[in-house]
């Protein structure tokens, strides 16, 4: 009976249920090919409770700089811009506003302990000695973030809302306000997110999240739990079968399918709990 605890053990019995040789069968690749196929769906199914991260992610918001003045010679793109002092830290994709602007242009190349900038864009010049405030309202985080299970938390407690970039963009135009604590924050790309209003003081911020995982291969132990990498088998068992046009595959289709809305059921009960405050039931042997 095969124990489907790694991919060989998965890459073994779908050989030999779909009647092909244990090895060097024409159909090899196209098998292998098949688990990952149904490990890529089986992951894209669900934020699973196995890929949750632990320790969860965590950054630190950058201070606000608002003691230096700027200068800009000439409006345009890629333009130079002067502070009146030089910044230790490196203000790359920082973002800079002049005093009394509507808008607040990137810091696109500065060396740190340098007063020289290069802007992304600038509509006008800004005469020397115009204040202005250097900060940083985008920030990247990990590299194998997959799915928010909720949002940031603050290092007080404060809870900060995942939004639609549209809705974010919407609400707290360009360029932003600054603000203790962020009213929420969308999603710029897979790492990097985008807050409400820029921070003023240096924050700590954690956030759970389910990783992406890497795709399985070999003999060591699968993510998935065991009571459920039978439905990683069934998976693959429908793609090499589907592959091969087989009449079989829309069984195992059956199966997968069945065990992917068995795997989420047992996810919400296990976060959940089983309690009635939670909105669930135990159900007793003769219920």
């Amino acid at each position: 009976m095969a124990n489907f605890d790694s991919y060989n053990d998965v890459l073994s019995w779908v050989l030999s249920l779909a009647d092909m040789q244990a090895s060097g069968d024409d159909w090899e690749s196209e098998t292998k090919s098949a688990i990952v196929r149904a490990w890529d769906d089986f992951m894209n199914r669900h934020p699973w409770w196995f890929a949750l991260k632990f320790p969860p992610g965590v950054f630190l918001t950058s201070d606000d700089i608002t003691n230096r003045t700027l200068t800009i010679v000439a409006s345009g793109t890629a333009v130079a811009g002067t502070l009146s002092s030089t910044v230790a830290i490196d203000l790359d994709n920082y973002k800079i506003k002049p005093s009394g602007k509507n808008w607040a242009a990137r810091i696109t190349a500065h060396t740190a302990g340098s007063a020289s900038i290069t802007l992304d864009a600038a509509p006008e010049a800004i005469t020397a000695g115009t204040a202005c405030v250097i900060f940083q309202d985008e920030y990247q985080l990990a590299s194998d973030l997959g799915l928010f299970v909720d949002g940031l938390w603050q290092q007080d407690g404060h809870f900060v809302e995942l939004w639609a970039e549209e809705r974010l963009r919407r609400e707290y135009p360009d360029p932003p306000s600054g603000g203790d604590t962020p009213v929420a924050f969308c999603r710029l790309d897979k790492r990097r997110i985008r807050l409400s209003h820029y921070p003023m003081a240096v924050k700590r911020y954690e956030y759970p999240y389910a990783a992406v995982l890497a795709q399985p291969s070999g003999s060591g132990d699968l993510a998935i739990d065991q009571n459920f990498r039978h439905v990683l088998a069934d998976g693959a068992a429908y793609f090499a079968y589907l592959f091969k046009s087989d009449k079989r595959a829309s069984l195992f289709k059956q199966e997968f399918e069945r065990g992917i809305e068995e795997a989420i059921k047992y996810h919400q009960r296990l976060m959940g709990g089983l309690g009635t405050r939670q909105g669930g039931r135990m159900v007793g042997p003769y219920a």
